[in-house]
């Protein structure tokens, strides 16, 4: 006879077990924050209202999902190429190295986005002219402080969930 209890401590212990994975907790963190922050901007900065429901769905999903692979390529990238960079252990320099990086990135992923016109920003985006095009301010912020602040978030709570359990 299989006992309800029992099952449920398994499930909880494997669940506490799949959010300590270091990868899930950022793809959680940046799932949150990415969400967030996409859906704040876009009611306000673009130019979206006259575009089908649908189509404005999947859109806005799509820019999620695309700013959490940003999120971790930029992770695993800077802890790639830079081998004394290690985000878990909370240094304020890796976070430095990763926010600089993330700016420049966010600078050129935004400008190729608005010169192959795959959005346009409303009268309200703040934006800065490079290279002949607007390029919003916004977009460029979101991309240099989430994937930062994914992976601090992402590492307070691996050492909660760690020094919990001791």
């Amino acid at each position: 006879m299989v006992h309800p209890e029992r099952y449920e401590i398994n499930i909880l212990k494997k669940l506490k077990s799949f959010l300590k994975n270091r990868t899930i907790s950022v793809v959680l963190w940046a799932f949150l924050l990415n969400t967030l922050w996409e859906f704040t901007q876009c009611v306000f900065l673009y130019d979206m209202w006259s575009w089908p429901f649908w189509k404005g769905t999947i859109w806005m999903w799509a820019a999620v999902f695309g700013d959490i692979l940003i999120v971790l390529t930029l992770w695993k990238g800077i802890t790639k190429t830079f081998n004394s960079i290690h985000f878990f252990r909370g240094h304020f320099r890796d976070y430095c190295v990763l926010v600089l990086i993330s700016f420049l990135a966010a600078i050129f992923l935004e400008w190729i986005a608005i010169y192959w016109e795959l959005w346009s920003y409303n009268e309200s985006m703040p934006s800065l002219n490079i290279v002949g095009l607007q390029v919003g301010i916004s977009p460029i912020l979101q991309i240099t402080i989430l994937p930062a602040l994914s992976l601090f978030f992402a590492e307070k709570f691996q050492s909660k969930a760690t020094y919990d359990e001791v």
